[in-house]
């Protein structure tokens, strides 16, 4: 069970403002399309590399908070991954891979 525009649009929506220069792929299930009616919505999130370690956690809180809010809101989790692109790409993982390979862009 795919997640639906409108959910994706919310999402979408929700990271324009707390998150407006990040990169958002979903990933997972929802994005090969093989989800469930109980599967998450697992997104990366990709913050601005130029980022001190005090804006960085700050961000990902407020990023955080925002789509626990929006989770519930949607009845479904939210399973945000927040990371710089120099961490995420320094990880040469299947994971990685993984979501390169199925993520879709938000």
């Amino acid at each position: 069970m795919k997640i639906t525009d409108t959910v994706r649009n919310k999402i979408k929506s929700c990271l324009q403002i707390v998150a407006p220069d990040a990169n958002v792929l979903l990933y997972g299930s929802q994005a090969r399309g093989d989800a469930h009616s109980d599967s998450d919505i697992d997104l990366l999130i990709l913050l601005p590399d130029n980022l001190s370690p005090g804006e960085f956690i700050r961000r990902k809180s407020d990023i955080s908070g925002h789509l626990y809010d929006l989770s519930l809101e949607i009845e479904k989790e939210i399973s945000p991954l927040i990371l710089v692109p120099k961490v995420f790409f320094a990880r040469r993982t299947p994971f990685t891979a993984n979501v390169l390979h199925d993520g879709i862009a938000i």
